[in-house]
């Protein structure tokens, strides 16, 4: 398996004293379920749908004026561009997560790292060997 392939978006990102309601707007518009929070170039943390719909919607808070600083998950869990496929998908799952922030060594932003697309490319990766495998079965061999 290789390593994480980022799209060509920029990830998106949100500021600490944003509303809840701006980003929501926001994930909504770019069809992704997370945004990372940055002040300046330092990544402070990741606000997901998951947190939208425990902190504020169960919480009972009101999105309009609750500020994302209130309900991101802090610190981010990161990985770097030479991250292969299978950790950071190991990653996700010790952590029950389903997003990770890419980072280069800089610990500069590079992306959002959603659990769909490793997953994609997971299933690309066994389509291929299933069908490497079937064409070697399939060989005649010597005598034929």
């Amino acid at each position: 398996m290789g390593m994480i392939r980022l799209g060509n978006k920029p990830p998106l990102t949100v500021a600490p004293e944003d509303t809840v309601v701006r980003a929501s707007r926001a994930m909504t518009e770019r069809k992704v379920g997370a945004a990372t929070v940055v002040e300046g170039a330092r990544v402070l943390g990741v606000v997901t749908e998951r947190d939208v719909m425990q902190r504020v919607v169960a919480a009972g808070l009101d999105p309009a004026t609750a500020r994302v600083r209130e309900i991101m998950t802090s610190p981010a869990l990161s990985v770097g561009l030479k991250t292969s496929v299978a950790e950071a998908a190991a990653m996700m799952r010790r952590h029950h997560i389903r997003h990770l922030v890419v980072i280069d060594q800089n610990e500069r932003l590079c992306g959002m790292l959603a659990l769909r697309y490793l997953l994609y490319d997971l299933m690309d990766d066994m389509e291929r060997n299933v069908g490497d495998l079937m064409g070697y079965i399939m060989t005649d061999g010597p005598g034929g």
